[in-house]
């Protein structure tokens, strides 16, 4: 075929038109996505008419993040309630995905009286956001006492949307943690584990411990973040002076099959006996905080329930490298050489 053949060819027709289409499109996309589009203003009148029904005013404060669980998009201080309004985006959802809720917290003379409404905003990667009604967001105004922390493991869940419901809780926490954080305002529930080691996989305000004088051990309550689809754990874990588990208890198990819980109770079963470098040494942890193996790794002795077992193991690395933070008897000294490790490779 000639070129001036392939000018008159139906092929160049069809090229021509496709192009066409093809720009008339781009070009209608491009005109829709900014009529479409919806400014950071926009989103904020939205959510004031949707919380108060009518314009308020307000100032625009500085943000911060004051909780691991979550990031503060934007916060305002409303004049006239003098209330704040925060929005603020709760990790630990469905898949390691988030939510985004404004949450406006009461304010009577100098301190926190309460949260108020509760309005998602927006997800990501959540698939059960229709059962999130509003008679699961208002139970955190009805809820709401001084020093709460809002936990799925304390009633504030819907069924089959424990994860995403997780992520609302983080969002209103992190709300409350805020507005704590801001000056004038007195009260709030100090984190004592804000400052330890090891507290990124740790639920640190719904963690504690007692020290157990006769035995000079400490024990540990720990509640770790489930990793992807487990929920939170709650491990009871002793450690002794020397800096050794010598006990390790599953009380709150939140594997996501009843299958995997003996797997992961024989898999918690590798952290007694061993001191911090002891259980470094199982996912070869270095100074950094230890990622998840993947789930088909052999760190552990049973296969099959590897993101349960590694938010277990998140547990016991915050108690192993946190006891001498806590107890005070004849300053102990981690062993040498780690004696305390037999069979710190078993699974490798």
């Amino acid at each position: 075929m000639t070129v001036k053949g392939f000018f008159k060819s139906n092929v160049f027709k069809c090229l021509v038109t496709l192009l066409c289409v093809l720009l008339v499109s781009g070009i209608f996309l491009t005109v829709m996505n900014g009529l479409l589009a919806v400014s950071d203003q926009e989103r904020l009148d939205r959510a004031i008419n949707k919380i108060y029904g009518k314009p308020v005013s307000y100032t625009e404060l500085a943000v911060a993040d004051y909780n691991s669980n979550a990031t503060i998009e934007a916060a305002y201080k409303i004049k006239d309630d003098g209330n704040y309004l925060v929005k603020s985006t709760g990790k630990g959802g469905f898949d390691n995905g988030t939510i985004t809720c404004w949450v406006v917290v009461e304010i009577s003379g100098t301190s926190i009286s309460g949260v108020g409404k509760v309005v998602i905003d927006s997800n990501k990667g959540q698939t059960q956001m229709a059962e999130l009604k509003d008679s699961f967001l208002n139970q955190f105004s009805q809820g709401y006492y001084d020093g709460i922390y809002y936990a799925t493991s304390d009633g504030f869940f819907v069924s089959n949307s424990t994860k995403s419901s997780n992520a609302v809780c983080n969002a209103v926490n992190g709300a409350l943690d805020f507005v704590n954080a801001q000056p004038g305002i007195t009260g709030g529930t100090e984190d004592v584990y804000a400052e330890f080691d090891y507290i990124d996989n740790i639920e640190t305000k719904q963690t504690s411990h007692i020290v157990d004088e006769e035995n000079n051990c400490v024990i540990f309550t720990v509640v770790s973040k489930g990793y992807n689809n487990p929920t939170n754990f709650t491990s009871e874990i002793t450690v002794n002076a020397q800096g050794v588990i010598t006990a390790f208890k599953i009380i709150v198990n939140g594997s996501t099959n009843d299958s995997y819980e003996d797997k992961v109770v024989q898999n918690a079963k590798i952290f007694v006996g061993k001191n911090l470098e002891g259980i470094k040494a199982i996912l070869n942890v270095g100074e950094s905080y230890p990622v998840y193996p993947g789930d088909n790794s052999n760190k552990f002795p049973v296969s099959g329930a590897t993101e349960s077992s590694y938010t277990v193991y998140t547990a016991a690395l915050f108690a192993a490298a946190n006891y001498d933070k806590i107890l005070t008897v004849g300053e102990p000294e981690l062993p040498d050489g780690g004696e305390t490790e037999e069979g710190g490779n078993e699974n490798e």
